[in-house]
């Protein structure tokens, strides 16, 4: 809980969320999302963790320790004078933010689907296949270099739960079971991850 991870879970909470809130909000009582808007609490929780977990990793990598919005948005769209690494860097943040936002679409458009048209919902198969391989792709990859970590995999656990837990809230399927067995896969799981990852790291080193 450095001071960058402080500045942006309160601008998360205190900001995004709500604002996202209001987005969702709209398209339920505008109609384009066929839903109660008491899902709209949920479903705000997806974009306020994706932009929270992108501007932590964004401002560690540049050290920016200024939490003004403008000045990180100056930074990322600095020209030609910023180093190669630098723009190595902002293109890294883009393509981060363009996957969250087909992993975001692609759900909506699913959760729709199903409300509206009842579709079989042996569709969520290739649907969550797809979730899948995005949100490796935002939390694994880095500039195109594989980065797997335990702290890295259990954000990927725990957001995949999130995504599945909202898809049984919006099509009205019992929850608690489901959270009965994400808790024990996620128990076992985890704790051979990283009985496997103390073994292999030699002694000495972190």
């Amino acid at each position: 809980m450095d001071a960058i991870v402080k500045e942006e879970l309160w601008r998360s909470i205190g900001a995004v969320y709500w604002i996202s809130f209001l987005a969702i909000g709209f398209l339920i009582l505008g109609g384009y999302l066929p839903i109660s808007i008491s899902y709209a609490f949920p479903l705000a929780v997806v974009p306020t963790v994706a932009h929270f977990l992108v501007m932590v990793w964004y401002r560690r990598k540049e050290q920016l320790t200024d939490p003004n919005p403008m000045s990180i948005l100056r930074h990322a769209l600095r020209s030609g004078e910023q180093r190669e690494e630098g723009t190595k860097q902002r293109r890294v943040v883009i393509e981060k933010a363009v996957d969250a936002t087909i992993l975001v679409t692609v759900f909506l458009i699913y959760l729709y689907a199903s409300l509206a048209y009842s579709i079989s919902q042996i569709y969520w198969f290739p649907t969550i296949i797809v979730i899948g391989i995005l949100l490796a792709r935002i939390i694994f990859t880095d500039g195109g270099e594989q980065r797997v970590t335990l702290a890295r995999s259990i954000v990927f656990y725990l957001l995949a739960v999130g995504l599945t837990v909202l898809r049984y809230l919006a099509l009205g399927y019992p929850v608690l079971p489901l959270l009965q067995v994400i808790a024990l896969i996620g128990v076992v799981s985890f704790a051979i991850i990283f009985i496997w990852k103390r073994r292999r790291t030699p002694e000495g080193t972190d």
